[in-house]
């Protein structure tokens, strides 16, 4: 039996399966969430200030008032610093100032910024999507423990949709000493050193800006860099997180509920 036009249609075959096998590769999509991102593709995301939510002091000492002024300059680190993670990945975004001055000139506030048509954004401006981050609750540090939790969403300002939104439950553990008493890690000391921030303060920073970069650098690169469609095969952030920094530094992600969140955060 003569086999050779069976080999040759099979040989002419090969580019064809190939084909098919690439295309339905590119066909999978990212675990859980970020459908809506791959189709819209933004490139520039306007960050919005920091909604701080977190419940302040009744102002009866002095300490009460370091405390509020605490929280408040943590927040406003968080704004300083969300930028390095999307721009990490590939983004564009507005300098905090600049960013003011488009969301003065909207009078737009969080609740807008969330619900609203925010198309304007996109047809006066440029930008593809808005960053909202809102702090939500403090709850008072233990000796060798300090707790936030935050909301991220990123949406659309061409269609409105909700392109990412997570929750996360943020915790920092200090290492301590044979007595139980907190020591600082080197790097711990390095960052309040360089930023000129005490202790407390300075713990809250980290732990803001470490959560924050993980939360945001998991999400898709812009569809300006070539690996966009790699991301696919990373799996997204999940809807509820917990979000730790180990005591000696190290960081993992482990399941949180949407129930645990709850009834950590909005209740008392």
């Amino acid at each position: 039996m003569n086999r050779q036009p069976y080999i040759m249609n099979l040989i002419r075959l090969l580019p064809l399966l190939a084909l098919l096998l690439v295309v339905g590769c590119k066909a999978e999509k990212k675990v859980t969430t970020y459908d809506d991102l791959y189709r819209e593709k933004p490139v520039s995301i306007l960050i919005a200030p920091v909604q701080d939510n977190a419940r302040r002091a009744n102002v009866k000492t002095s300490q009460d008032e370091v405390v509020n002024e605490e929280l408040g300059a943590a927040a406003c680190y968080m704004r300083q610093t969300l930028s390095a993670p999307l721009a990490a990945q590939g983004y564009y975004t507005a300098a905090p100032l600049a960013a003011d001055v488009v969301i003065e000139k909207t009078g737009w506030d969080y609740r807008q910024l969330m619900n609203g048509d925010i198309s304007s954004l996109y047809k006066t401006y440029g930008f593809d999507a808005v960053l909202l981050v809102a702090i939500h609750k403090w709850q008072e540090p233990e000796v060798n423990e300090i707790v936030v939790y935050a909301e991220y969403t990123l949406r659309s300002t061409k269609s409105g949709t909700e392109l990412m939104h997570t929750w996360v439950r943020g915790n920092k553990l200090q290492p301590v000493d044979v007595k139980g008493d907190p020591v600082e890690l080197s790097t711990d000391e390095e960052f309040m050193t360089l930023n000129a921030m005490d202790s407390r303060l300075a713990h809250r920073c980290i732990l803001l800006q470490q959560m924050s970069d993980f939360a945001l650098r998991n999400i898709p690169t812009s569809v300006s860099r070539w690996h966009f469609q790699h991301d696919r095969y990373i799996p997204s952030n999940p809807v509820f997180y917990s979000f730790t920094i180990n005591p000696d530094g190290s960081i993992e992600r482990s399941s949180y509920s949407e129930d645990a969140f709850g009834n950590e955060c909005f209740t008392d």
